[in-house]
């Protein structure tokens, strides 16, 4: 009978100590699973706080690159219009001649002679596309488009020639009796004075060319409006 009491003891105490393995187990799961969701919380704050950060950063970088893209068009169009008024500029339209003046001449009375004569003829400088104008004194002849002067010199039969490459495909020529105001090489600008009238009167003779071949002045004129 002691034998069986002491056996149940023995078996109780074994027992006992299994609970107290289990509920240690038990608990040290529980710690490290509560540990590891603590951890997996506090790096996952983290993340988000990074992640947080990261995207204002993402933000300030876009909206600067927003702000880049925007003056970058800005400049470009800016530039291009700045381009087109200069290529504006450049197209000799208008009257070129400042004061009173006088035309004496439709260069398109002569166009039937200038398809009979052929290159020879458009070649000189004597063609039908002639726009004669008569100037008072202290009338100005001007540059009708900016350019680039390519010509200064003597004409046997107006007394001065000044030719001027706009640079653009277009050419237009002065012959005047008095001397020029500009030399070879000098850049012009769209109104500025080449010759200057100070006789009583004078007859400005008044070409255009594009692309080496003559063409009506009046073209040019009617195109300024």
């Amino acid at each position: 009978m002691k034998k069986d009491n002491d056996n149940n003891k023995k078996n109780n105490s074994v027992l006992m100590y299994w609970l107290l393995m289990m509920t240690l187990i038990f608990l040290a799961v529980n710690v490290v699973f509560v540990v590891t969701l603590i951890r997996i919380n506090s790096d996952f704050n983290d993340l988000k706080t990074i992640t947080e950060e990261q995207n204002k950063d993402y933000e300030t970088e876009i909206a600067t690159l927003k702000q880049k893209v925007a003056l970058l068009a800005e400049h470009v169009t800016i530039e291009n219009e700045n381009k087109t008024l200069e290529e504006a500029k450049k197209m000799p339209i208008g009257i070129p001649v400042s004061g009173q003046a006088t035309i004496l001449s439709d260069p398109a009375e002569g166009e039937d002679e200038a398809e009979t004569a052929g290159s020879e003829f458009e070649d000189s400088l004597m063609n039908p596309y002639t726009l004669e104008i008569s100037l008072e004194k202290g009338s100005k002849i001007i540059a009708t488009g900016n350019g680039i002067v390519a010509e200064v010199s003597g004409d046997d039969i107006y007394g001065y020639l000044v030719k001027i490459d706009h640079q653009n495909g277009y050419q237009t020529v002065f012959r005047y009796s008095e001397e020029p105001k500009i030399k070879t090489g000098d850049e012009v600008l769209k109104g500025q004075m080449i010759f200057e009238s100070t006789k009583n009167k004078g007859t400005l003779a008044y070409h255009i060319l594009y692309e080496n071949t003559y063409i009506n002045p009046f073209d040019m004129i009617e195109i300024s409006g």
